[in-house]
């Protein structure tokens, strides 16, 4: 998440003169996830198992516009579990594209650090671990999926990006953070302070390498909090029908703590619809009594075209640190299809 020179330098900015729409085109997409799990081992809800669910709908617009500039935008619909509506606060962004420079406006969709470069074949770490310990949504595990990047995932936020022989650069900037946007021309008067991320991630012109370098900071909330800075870095390389990786996140908190946290997987192509994986991520942290929070997961992934199919069992030891913690594990059964 370095090049900022090669950003900062891009000469997209002076493009952006708004010209008439030729050629548009309008898309709907989507997806449906049904899920079925089963946890045990968690002292505060007790074993528990059920059903869950997550649908989206996108639509986005492209255009190429009257000065050359290439043009795009679009947002999405989605709706989670019991939800009677649909949120449409994802995924909303207007893209100008010159060549190989882009500049977005958007919220829910620059590149952030909830991205890895450990290969798995199947969901993320994040998403396995929704109800480990008794939680319905997301979890308060020291292992943290995107650290630094709630910013640009809750705010509206600008992102440049530059692709080049090698990979893509991101600059993504966050003017106040938590600023989801108000009805029409209003302001959402929830903001707090600024963040900026450096993202890269491409291959260096080597093929079969997978390379992730990040760097974020993010203004304090408030004058008794620390500023939050993170800085990654993922290396993976595939083999055939092999693939390892790991992805190492060092994060320095607003409570004036570290966290440390490893990302390790391998994944086998049995066919290719067919692979496997197992992960393990452990965290470290720096607070005075805190045992390092260990999580391991196994995981098989199975294309049948127009369904996916996604098995996992995940077991989690001294949760949040706590060496006396009891050990939870969890069996997920996914089923995805895109339309």
């Amino acid at each position: 998440m370095k090049n900022s020179k090669l950003l900062l330098t891009s000469a997209l900015v002076g493009t952006v003169a708004m010209g008439a729409v030729a050629n548009a085109e309008t898309k709907i997409s989507g997806g449906a996830t049904y899920t079925y799990s089963a946890i045990t081992g968690t002292t505060v809800a007790g074993n528990t198992q059920g059903a869950g669910k997550e649908v989206q709908i996108d639509i986005s617009n492209s255009a190429t516009l009257e000065n050359g500039v290439g043009f795009s935008a679009g947002f999405s619909l989605e709706q989670d579990g019991g939800q009677s509506a649909f949120d449409g606060n994802e995924g909303n962004f207007m893209k100008f594209t010159s060549g190989n420079t882009s500049f977005m406006y958007n919220i829910d969709k620059a590149a952030n650090l909830s991205r890895s470069a450990t290969p798995r074949a199947s969901t993320s770490i994040n998403t396995m671990m929704v109800g480990i310990n008794g939680t319905t949504a997301a979890t308060s595990s020291n292992y943290d999926y995107s650290p630094g990047s709630q910013a640009q995932q809750s705010a509206w936020n600008v992102e440049v990006a530059q692709k080049f022989d090698g990979g893509t650069a991101y600059l993504v900037y966050v003017p106040r953070q938590g600023d989801a946007g108000g009805a029409n021309d209003g302001v959402d008067g929830t903001q707090t302070g600024t963040s900026m991320d450096f993202i890269f991630t491409g291959n260096l012109g080597v093929d079969g390498l997978n390379v992730l370098a990040g760097y974020s900071s993010a203004d304090a909330e408030t004058s008794t909090k620390d500023d939050l800075t993170v800085n990654m870095l993922g290396i993976a390389y595939n083999f055939g029908k092999i693939a390892a990786g790991v992805t190492r996140a060092t994060i320095d908190q607003t409570d004036s703590t570290d966290n440390t946290q490893m990302e390790y997987g391998v994944t086998y192509a049995v066919s290719d619809n067919l692979t496997v994986g197992l992960l393990r991520a452990v965290t470290d942290d720096s607070a005075a009594g805190v045992s390092d929070e260990t999580i391991t997961a196994i995981q098989v992934g199975y294309n049948l075209g127009a369904v996916s199919v996604e098995a996992y069992g995940i077991e989690v030891d001294s949760f949040q640190g706590t060496s006396s913690a009891a050990k939870q594990t969890k069996f997920g059964l996914r089923l995805g299809t895109k339309f």
